[in-house]
C-alpha cells in the first residue's frame, strides 16, 4: 500500500516551511507582496542578493531583504502575508536577514517603519535619529530618500530604528 507523504501514523504532518535565498523568478510576486503591505516596491533587483524569502508548499508567505554598506546594515521590506501572520514567521524571516548581515561583517542594522515598531522594539532594535545614522548606512535608497523628506507627511509617522549586529 502507497504511503501518504501527508500523513504518518493516521496524523497530518506539518508542512514544512522554508526561508531561501531569493532568485530572479521571484521579483515579481515579492514586489506584490511588498506592495500588498503598503511598501514601496523599489529596488528589489538591485539588491537581489541580500532578499530572502519564506514559502510553504510553493506559496510565498513572507519576504525582506538587507542591504550591506560596509559594516552597515539597512534591513527593507519585512513582509508577512496576511494569512500567515501570527505563526512567528516575520520573526524567523528578521533573525535569517540579522544572521545574513552579521556574515557579511555587519556590527550595525538600521530599518524604517511605520507598522512594526513594537515588532523591531521586540528585536533589540530602538529608535535613532537620522542624524545618528553611520555614514555608511546613510547610502541606502531609503534614507536618501526620506532624508529629504523628514519635515512633510511622507515622514510623519516613520520611525527610523538601529541596533547593534
Amino acid at each position: 500500500m502507497p504511503v501518504n507523504p501527508s500523513q504518518h501514523d493516521g496524523r497530518a504532518m506539518p508542512r514544512l516551511t522554508r526561508v531561501r535565498r531569493a532568485t530572479t523568478a521571484d521579483v515579481a510576486g515579492m514586489a506584490a507582496l511588498i506592495a500588498s503591505a503598503g511598501l514601496p516596491p523599489l529596488f528589489i533587483e538591485e539588491h537581489l542578493d541580500g532578499f530572502l524569502l519564506v514559502e510553504r508548499d510553493g506559496a510565498r508567505l513572507a519576504c525582506g531583504g538587507v542591504e550591506l554598506y560596509g559594516n552597515c546594515a539597512v534591513l527593507r521590506s519585512v513582509v508577512v502575508a496576511e494569512e500567515a501572520r501570527g505563526r512567528g514567521l516575520g520573526r524567523r524571516l528578521a533573525d535569517a536577514l540579522i544572521a545574513r548581515a552579521r556574515a557579511g561583517g555587519v556590527t550595525e542594522l538600521y530599518l524604517f517603519t511605520q507598522d512594526a515598531h513594537a515588532f523591531w522594539q521586540h528585536l533589540g532594535f530602538a529608535d535613532v535619529a537620522l542624524d545618528d545614522w553611520a555614514q555608511p548606512a546613510r547610502a541606502s535608497w531609503q534614507y536618501r530618500f526620506i532624508s529629504v523628506s523628514r519635515n512633510t507627511d511622507t515622514f510623519a509617522g516613520i520611525h527610523s530604528m538601529r541596533r547593534a549586529a
